[in-house]
């Protein structure tokens, strides 16, 4: 009898281990697992801490701070505004458009420590006059960056070229100006650019012909007010991949441009309040879906 009982015994702790063990192991694979790096989160979290939080002047949609919600001890991965490799965790986003951040954008912000950043838009907040930084020169793997009406000030920096693939620019910003070299630069490098947008830029200076240095690929160029000067080649208009094409407000740009010169894949063009001029027909222009042209001479 004693070893049956002994038996039966054994029995029992070999179905209670059998039926509740998983149970516990779920219950341990339940544990939060925090898929950001440890020191991307606290970059992020110091990059917060640089700046106050500012209604916007732009619109109501523009006050949506989105750093409010990004906590010490959480998942920097599922902060708004943040975007992670799912299989590394590296941060390779941020998305913080309309965020209400203020400040000023120092060099040795923790902001340039994020190497794994692919894609960084900073547009519509307040910067206070901060001047663009060297420092972004550093995040090689950006593929679109957008800074524009965040009122950053002075020279556009030439290590922006250094962002060889992006695909994407936009610094569109009064008080910002762009020298001939920068700009020569850029279009020397950034080579995989698909779209550029640098409206409110001051590039007085830039002659007009070295546009046509620009990437093949260029599919977008917007420089509206950027007080260009000079005449513009035909041959802009005639990019093989060029749809949109806004340039408008520069007073002292000139050019007149027989309409067979336009390219069939242009389908924006805004030449309002420049004296350039094309001799439109309506044939030559039947594939554009948006024109504007007033205030032209001739």
């Amino acid at each position: 009898m004693g070893s049956v009982l002994l038996l039966s015994q054994i029995l029992c702790l070999l179905f209670f281990h059998s039926h509740f063990q998983p149970s516990l192991s779920s219950s341990n694979f339940s544990s939060p697992v925090l898929l950001c790096p440890a020191d991307q989160s606290l970059a992020l979290l110091q990059f917060k801490a640089s700046f106050s939080l500012m209604s916007s002047p732009w619109t109501e949609e523009c006050n949506q701070p989105k750093t409010v919600v990004w906590r010490e001890g959480t998942d920097c991965c599922s902060w708004d505004g943040v975007t992670c490799n799912m299989k590394t965790g590296h941060v390779i986003g941020l998305h913080l458009r309309c965020s209400m951040l203020h400040g000023t954008l120092h060099s040795s912000s923790t902001l340039f420590s994020l190497h794994h950043l692919q894609k960084l838009d900073l547009s519509y907040n307040h910067f206070n006059g901060s001047v663009i930084s060297s420092s972004f020169g550093q995040l090689l793997h950006l593929t679109h960056l957008n800074l524009s009406a965040s009122n950053f000030t002075g020279q556009v920096p030439p290590e922006i070229s250094h962002l060889s693939r992006l695909a994407s620019l936009d610094l569109s910003n009064y008080n910002l100006m762009l020298e001939p070299i920068s700009f020569n630069k850029l279009a020397q490098n950034l080579t995989q650019l698909r779209e550029l947008y640098l409206s409110g830029v001051n590039m007085s200076l830039v002659v007009p012909s070295s546009f046509m240095n620009l990437s093949s690929s260029l599919t977008s160029l917007q420089l509206r007010y950027c007080g260009l000067q000079g005449e513009l080649p035909d041959n802009v208009f005639r990019r093989s991949n060029l749809q949109s094409l806004f340039l408008s407000g520069n007073g002292e740009l000139t050019g007149s441009f027989p309409p067979y010169n336009l390219s069939n894949a242009l389908l924006y063009l805004d030449l309002s309040w420049t004296p350039i001029s094309i001799h439109l027909e309506p044939d030559s222009i039947s594939h554009l879906k948006s024109v504007e042209m007033m205030f032209l001479d001739g």
